[in-house]
């Protein structure tokens, strides 16, 4: 098993690829100026990548996230999602390797089965021993053979916090082009306002105001994310939502200094 503090961190594909374009377009400004703050990052790592153009558009188009989808329909989108996710993942880790962090993809696909939408099996060994051997390991949502439903996708969002609970992570840290969780969503409603920290004495009363994304995403919305992290939460471990959009603020998590965020405690 790991025997050094382990970092798990998500990558918001708002933030690391153009989410609106089509066909899908990665943001490589954005992607080479992550990579450089996570220099900053002294402990094990494991960099989880959300799929945003690349993996949402295809999922969409094949009838992901719908429940009416026939199996057919849902098995002929594998190729193409595989293959978007395969072009954003390979830049991620040329521009880890780049900036001097020894990086290898492990994707989900050839590993995991889900059962009706949730993990069934996902074997950990190889992903340990390449954190053992000082090498970062990327991995992204994807989509994964489903005993139920044939195929289904798996979010970053729950690979997070499957391999944060599984490998007992000492912090979590999930980008995204917000500054943390709001009060209402920001982009419609000017008096929302930020919420620093949430734990069991408020979650109740922010699942009930949590809504879907605004833009395309078939893995669940906010409510089911703010559930999974939520079971990260315990004892010391750090679970912080903050804007990775933002130069600086990455950095700042990473030398454990303060910055805006949202943090998730018990």
């Amino acid at each position: 098993m790991i025997l050094s503090p382990l970092t798990v961190i998500k990558l918001g594909g708002s933030v690391i690829t153009k989410k609106r374009k089509s066909p899908p377009e990665i943001d490589k400004e954005n992607v080479l100026r992550i990579a450089k703050e996570l220099r900053h990052c002294r402990e094990k790592l494991i960099v989880v990548l959300g799929g945003g153009a690349h993996g949402h558009q295809a999922a969409h188009a094949y009838g992901y996230g719908r429940t009416d989808t026939d199996l057919e329909e849902l098995l002929s989108g594998i190729p193409l999602i595989r293959h978007n996710m395969s072009l954003l993942s390979l830049e991620i880790e040329t521009q880890l390797n780049h900036v001097g962090i020894p990086s290898v993809v492990i994707p989900p696909f050839p590993l995991v089965i889900m059962k009706d939408g949730e993990i069934l099996s996902f074997p950990l060994d190889t992903l340990i021993r390449v954190l053992d051997a000082n090498i970062a390991v990327i991995i992204h949502g994807d989509v994964c053979m489903d005993d139920v439903r044939g195929a289904s996708i798996l979010s970053g969002d729950t690979i997070v916090a499957h391999l944060a609970k599984e490998l007992n992570a000492s912090r979590v840290l999930i980008g995204t082009d917000v500054d943390g969780i709001f009060s209402a969503n920001p982009s419609i409603d000017t008096d929302a306002t930020l919420i620093p920290k949430i734990n069991k004495s408020n979650i109740d009363e922010i699942l009930e105001s949590a809504g879907p994304s605004s833009s395309t995403d078939v893995t669940g919305g906010m409510h089911r994310k703010l559930l999974e992290l939520m079971s990260l939460a315990r004892g010391d471990s750090q679970v912080r939502i903050f804007n990775l959009s933002v130069p600086g603020r990455l950095t700042r998590l990473l030398d454990d200094e303060s910055t805006i965020c949202t943090t998730i405690s018990e």
